[in-house]
């Protein structure tokens, strides 16, 4: 078989296996039954060892065997040792596959995780490099997360409640039961605490007014002074300037639950915290939502935090991780400078300065707070969980901190699955263009084929799922994504810095709960709010992530801890209150010293054995670039090649009229949904294998970075890749 029939053989399989592909996924949307010839094709090249393969982390090369099983990838060390790496597929944030080159010797696919962990794979061939991402891509990529084993229940939320004194010692709080069957708002849970002094009635007209029915609930009741943390969205206020008067009834009730006391120095000013910037509070106002008029509100004060919002944070963390790339390959410090723009460390300091402000005014005022961002469920949460930490020492105990969690968090529906991307999307599996100049061109056409079958794929699931409904995470979107729980967890390790001996908890602590958020191997951060957990039965189908956390409870213990320093008169004392401006990287969960994260200079040097390091380090750099007779720039193939091209063309448009031929019999939805690009690939491949006849360097390296450019269509958007970093030792526990 020559090489044009190779080619023919492996574009046919990619346009079968890719189509195939897509039918499998859209049958967890639709109710038609599929033929078993197809299923056996939906993953091709799936494999489960590869001998022979070289891990790279922080510049050092390790040889040993790669293991992918159902759930994780497996590096074993050849060493005496047999030491293991231990990847779980959820937590791979990005991964990229550069194709074997002749320069290099070798095909490599690089990783970068959630948790900061950064490992690069070695192969001596393209055969198991391919086979190894597609498996990666096929496992990762789901669309719904199922386990099928069984126990959970930690937290009570009546009993929390009663805990500060509802129902029991206050009287001027109850519990309500609108929302018992989550109709009354679908993102809330099922136990609501309102004001005594407010009716069912009341509670369904206020909700109206309030963005998606998140009406003013009880958080957090102070035990010095009875003071309250309650927790909503935004009013729906709008370019007419909407008001409620069932609003500011429950509202002005919430703030009359306590009287002033007679004490010198108070002075109750009650509070309404919007997190996010006046400007983008205001421009709400264009949607229909906005911020309160504080002319209908004049028994309260409202202040601005600035906190910026989820693409704001999700940017800050992508520089992070842009000034850590490339640490699996050398054993150089992070850039300081560009950790600096980052902004990470003034987010930070951002949101403590907002739950300082919040429990001054409770602990020290005898004020009342009302907090809230957008919908409720992001910067509203980071504030409220934090301001708790600061006044309860209960938040500061683990079982106190796994109630926080589930009280402010996972009933109160922070969006886990959005934010968090857990069923990972395909577009962060990107294979990088062949920089050899033998095959490069050859590379880019390929490159421009699979955009066009994946536009059709997502058509058809898109279609598929349409009518089925599904749960509102079903095709991860990565522009929702966003570290807020991470930031709330950077938060309390600041608390932790600042405050050693109050807290029975330790760092380690925290940095095992930031990686079971994206493990997905329990099912607590699983799905958006408590009605999908329930929903979905997950209580009976995974294991709750606290049930790791008791049992290992000694392991996360603080030795430093001295709770008799909480032990004041009703909390005169437990209070604890940070500087916003003492603000440290966690350097621990980026797998760093805390001297390579804050003292390193600009330029990257911190010390002779540093510097040495980065000239070996240049060295193994020039493994991934190309010579530079191969960086001139477009080069026109030889005549010999264009003709090979012509027939590959021929083939593709070939093939793609026989499939459309045999989809056109159908009426299923996907099928309906990628005709279009099936029609139109044809004349598109005309274009964009021409496009790779005359420029087969459609990729070229600049710095550090390495961008990726295919031809301009609608089916091929541009794709910016980055790189990575490393962290700590996986573990299994």
């Amino acid at each position: 078989m020559d090489g044009l029939d190779k080619i023919k053989v492996t574009l046919s399989t990619t346009i079968e296996s890719t189509l195939a592909g897509a039918i499998l996924k859209s049958q967890l949307y639709s109710s038609s039954i599929l033929p078993l010839t197809l299923l056996s094709a939906t993953v091709v090249n799936m494999i489960s060892q590869v001998n022979d393969v070289e891990m790279v982390r922080r510049g050092v090369h390790t040889p040993g065997t790669l293991h992918l099983t159902t759930h994780h990838l497996i590096f074993r060390e050849n060493a005496v040792s047999n030491k293991e790496v231990w990847v779980c597929y959820p937590i791979m944030a990005y991964v990229e596959r550069r194709p074997f080159s002749a320069f290099t010797g070798f095909s490599a696919l690089r990783i970068r995780c959630r948790d900061f962990a950064f490992l690069s794979f070695n192969f001596n061939n393209e055969r198991d490099s391919k086979a190894v991402f597609d498996t990666l891509t096929a496992l990762a990529c789901v669309r719904s997360a199922e386990r099928t084993v069984n126990t959970w229940n930690i937290y009570d939320p009546v009993k929390e409640f009663q805990r500060m004194g509802v129902g029991t010692t206050i009287k001027s709080w109850r519990v309500t039961t609108i929302n018992e069957d989550y109709q009354f708002c679908p993102t809330y849970p099922r136990v609501l605490v309102v004001p005594a002094s407010v009716p069912d009635s009341v509670l369904t007209y206020a909700g109206r007014y309030r963005s998606k029915a998140r009406i003013p609930t009880l958080s957090y009741i102070h035990p010095l002074n009875n003071c309250t943390i309650t927790r909503c969205s935004q009013p729906l206020v709008g370019l007419k300037q909407n008001r409620s008067a069932q609003d500011e009834r429950f509202i002005h009730a919430i703030f009359t639950t306590t009287k002033v006391p007679n004490t010198y120095g108070a002075s109750q000013e009650n509070l309404i915290v919007d997190a996010r910037p006046t400007t983008n509070a205001i421009a709400q106002t264009a949607l229909g939502a906005g911020s309160e008029n504080m002319e209908n509100y004049k028994f309260a004060r409202k202040v601005y935090l600035g906190i910026d919002n989820i693409h704001v944070m999700r940017e800050s963390l992508n520089k992070v991780y842009e000034a850590l790339k490339d640490s699996d390959i050398t054993p150089l410090p992070p850039n300081r400078e560009l950790l600096y723009k980052s902004g990470w460390l003034k987010h930070i300091s951002t949101v403590m300065e907002g739950a300082v402000l919040m429990g001054k005014r409770i602990h020290y005022f005898h004020s009342h707070v009302l907090v809230h961002c957008s919908d409720g469920w992001d910067r509203t949460a980071q504030l409220s969980s934090l301001a708790q930490i600061f006044l309860d020492p209960y938040f500061r105990t683990i079982d106190g901190f796994i109630t926080l969690v589930e009280k402010e968090w996972l009933a109160c529906g922070h969006r886990f699955a959005e934010r968090c991307g857990h069923l990972s999307s395909e577009k962060s599996f990107v294979q990088a263009s062949d920089k050899s100049g033998n095959t490069g061109s050859q590379s880019t056409a390929h490159q421009a084929f699979s955009n066009v079958m994946s536009a059709a794929k997502s058509a058809a699931e898109k279609a598929s799922a349409g009518g089925g409904g599904g749960s509102s995470s079903h095709g991860a979107s990565l522009k929702y994504t966003a570290p807020i729980f991470h930031q709330f967890l950077d938060c309390v390790y600041q608390l932790l810095r600042q405050f050693p001996d109050r807290f029975e908890y330790q760092e380690r602590f925290l940095r095992r709960m930031l990686y079971h958020l994206y493990s997905c191997q329990y099912g607590t951060f699983l799905y958006n709010n408590e009605k999908e957990r329930i929903d979905a039965n997950v209580s009976q189908r995974a294991q709750s992530v606290w049930d790791y956390f008791v049992v290992r409870k000694r392991e996360f213990i603080n030795p430093r801890y001295v709770p008799d320093l909480d032990q004041g008169d009703r909390g005169a004392d437990a209070v604890i209150f940070p500087d916003p401006k003492n603000i440290r990287w966690w350097h621990e969960v980026f797998g760093r010293s805390e001297e390579e994260m804050s003292v390193v200079t600009l330029n990257g040097i911190g010390s002779t054995a540093t510097a040495q390091a980065a000239v070996q380090n240049r060295r193994r750099l020039q493994q991934y670039q190309p010579p530079k007779s191969q960086q001139q720039g477009p080069q026109l193939m030889p005549t010999s090649q264009s003709h090979s091209y012509d027939s590959l063309r021929d083939v593709a448009s070939s093939t793609l009229s026989s499939w459309a031929s045999s989809m056109a019999a159908s009426s299923n939805a996907w099928a309906n949904a990628a005709l279009p690009y099936i029609a139109s690939s044809s004349a598109y491949l005309s274009s964009s294998y021409a496009d790779a006849v005359e420029q087969p360097g459609l990729s070229e390296i600049h710095s550090s970075s390495t961008y990726h450019r295919s031809p301009k269509s609608a089916f091929s958007p541009t794709l910016s890749t980055t790189d990575s970093d490393i962290i700590t030792v996986y573990d299994h526990n």
